[in-house]
C-alpha cells in the first residue's frame, strides 16, 4: 500500500492549497501584527505566541499578488520547522485529510525559464472536486528567493477602504496595522493580540474560552466546551412538521445536523433565510422522544473570534437579560468596543418548548 501524508487544506481568497499536516503547531485568528524593520515586503508583521515571536506571511505578497483586504474571519496557520516559527495568513482554515502519496502529482512545469513561483510549489492534488495546490514548507520557511510584490491597484474614488497594508509599502511615519480600521475594529485585532501573548498559567487565573459569534450586529459568547466545529452553510433542507425555530437539516461531511435559529429565544427578529456560518455544538437537546446530548446546528451571521476570557472580566448579567433568560446567560463582557452576553448554549438547547413531536 502507497504511504499517505497528513494534509492541511485551507483557502486562500478563491485559492485552496495544502501543506504537510504534521509541521502545522495550530492555528490563530487574525491578530494585531506588530510592523518589523528590515523584513522581506511579504512579511506582514509579527506577533506574540505566549512568549514566542512568529514572523507572518501574507502568501498574496509572497506570491507576487497584490495586497488584498485582511479581514475579521481571516486566520494564522502556525508552522513549526527546525525550530523555527512562522505563520501563513488565509483566508479559512478547512480541514485535515489523509492522502495517498500516489494521488499527488508534480507541478506542472512550463517551457523556457522556470516559473519563479515553482520552488513554493510541492505539487497538485485532487480533493472532492477541488485541484488543490500544495506547499513547500520548507521553502516556505527557508527558501531565500522571493518576488517582489507587484504594486498596488489604484483605489477608485468613494471605494471601501482596505484593511491590508499595501504592498511594498512602508509602517514607518506613524502607521499601524489595518491603519484604515474603525476604532472598533482596532479594538478587536488588538484584543486578540494581547490574549495571543499572554501565557495561560495558573497565577493568571480562570479563564473561559468562547468562540464570539454575531446576530443581527450583536455579539454572543459561546462556551468552547459545547463547540465541536464551525462550517458555512447555504440554504437547509426543511424539515416538515416542525417549529420555526428548526430552519432544517444541513449536511456536513456525510452527516445530518438540525440547523437551529437561537433569534426566537434571544428575542431578535427572524430573518430572512440567507447563508451565513453554523456551529455544530455538542448539547443536551429536547428533539423527539426525550433528552439526551447530540451535535446541533446553530445558525449565526459571523463566527468573529475565539478568546480566552478572564474569569474576572465577566460581568453580571445585566437585571434584564436575568430576569429573561436566567441560567441562559453566564454574564456579559466587552467585546470590540460592545458588550457581548456569554451564553450557557446547553441550557437554550434544553428548553421544554423546543421538544420537537414527531407524531404530528
Amino acid at each position: 500500500m502507497a504511504p499517505s501524508r497528513t494534509l492541511l487544506i485551507f483557502d486562500l481568497d478563491d485559492a485552496r492549497f495544502g501543506l504537510d499536516a504534521t509541521l502545522v503547531r495550530e492555528s490563530v485568528w487574525l491578530p494585531e501584527l506588530t510592523p518589523v524593520e528590515e523584513a522581506p515586503p511579504y512579511i506582514a508583521g509579527i506577533f506574540s505566541l505566549r512568549g514566542q515571536i512568529v514572523p507572518v506571511t501574507d502568501l498574496n505578497l509572497r506570491f507576487g499578488h497584490p495586497a488584498l483586504p485582511y479581514r475579521f474571519g481571516d486566520q494564522i496557520v502556525v508552522l513549526e520547522l527546525d525550530q523555527l516559527l512562522m505563520g501563513l495568513i488565509v483566508s479559512e482554515v478547512r480541514e485535515v485529510i489523509e492522502l495517498s502519496a500516489e494521488a499527488i502529482q508534480p507541478p506542472p512545469e512550463f517551457d523556457g525559464e522556470a516559473h519563479r513561483h515553482a520552488h513554493l510549489v510541492a505539487g497538485e492534488a485532487r480533493v472532492g472536486d477541488d485541484i488543490v495546490t500544495l506547499l513547500d514548507v520548507s521553502q516556505l520557511m527557508h527558501g531565500s528567493q522571493a518576488p517582489l510584490p507587484s504594486p498596488p491597484p489604484q483605489a477608485e474614488e468613494g471605494a471601501t477602504p482596505s484593511l491590508a497594508r499595501s504592498a511594498g509599502e512602508g509602517w514607518g511615519g506613524g502607521m499601524h496595522f489595518c491603519p484604515e480600521a474603525t476604532p472598533e475594529q482596532r479594538a478587536i485585532f488588538h484584543a486578540r493580540a494581547r490574549a495571543l501573548m499572554e501565557a495561560a498559567t495558573e497565577e493568571e487565573g480562570t479563564r473561559l474560552p468562547l468562540a464570539v459569534v454575531e446576530l443581527d450586529g450583536e455579539y454572543f459568547g459561546i462556551g468552547l466546551e459545547a463547540v465541536q466545529e464551525f462550517c458555512d452553510i447555504a440554504r437547509p433542507t426543511p424539515s416538515p412538521c416542525c417549529p420555526p425555530h428548526i430552519l432544517g437539516a444541513i449536511g456536513l461531511r456525510g452527516n445530518l445536523f438540525t440547523l437551529l435559529d437561537l433569534r426566537a429565544a434571544l428575542n431578535l427578529p427572524r430573518a430572512a433565510q440567507r447563508s451565513g456560518k453554523a456551529v455544530i455544538a455538542r448539547a443536551s437537546t429536547r428533539f423527539g422522544t426525550g433528552l439526551g446530548e447530540q451535535a446541533v446546528g446553530v445558525a449565526v451571521d459571523q463566527v468573529h473570534d475565539v478568546i480566552y476570557l478572564r474569569e474576572e472580566e465577566l460581568q453580571a448579567t445585566p437585571s434584564a437579560l436575568r430576569e429573561q433568560h436566567g441560567a441562559e446567560v453566564k454574564g456579559a463582557a466587552p467585546y470590540g468596543g460592545k458588550m457581548m452576553a456569554v451564553l450557557n448554549l446547553p441550557a437554550l438547547l434544553a428548553r421544554e418548548e423546543w421538544i420537537v413531536n414527531e407524531t404530528v
